[in-house]
């Protein structure tokens, strides 16, 4: 796949995951994580790390466990370096996150 292809999908993830409840928008300066449900009784998790500036995109489904477990690693071993770590949970942060995958272009 190509980077522009890489961006288009982050860019649908990042507007599926805000459209449902519970989700997790985490960015920082290198990358963008999300984690969100993907049935209503809350059982199938879709994953989703977009890296920057390579433009990189990996993605996974998980149980519920699975998904618990590797948030809690993701927050645990993946960000203690950052000092901020913003959280999306307004719309003008999703805006922000979106410009920053965009902006690997």
């Amino acid at each position: 796949m190509a980077k522009e292809e890489y961006v288009k999908k982050m860019l649908e993830v990042l507007d599926k995951a805000w459209e449902v409840t519970p989700s997790i928008i985490i960015y920082t300066d290198d990358y963008v994580y999300v984690l969100f449900p993907l049935d209503d009784k809350k059982e199938r998790w879709q994953e989703t790390s977009f890296t920057m500036p390579e433009g990189s995109i990996e993605t996974r489904e998980l149980t519920v466990k699975e998904a618990l477990i590797y948030l809690i690693e993701e927050i645990t071993k993946g960000l203690p370096n950052y000092v901020k770590l913003p959280i999306v949970t307004e719309l003008k942060d999703l805006d922000e996150v979106k410009e920053k995958v965009r902006s690997v272009l």
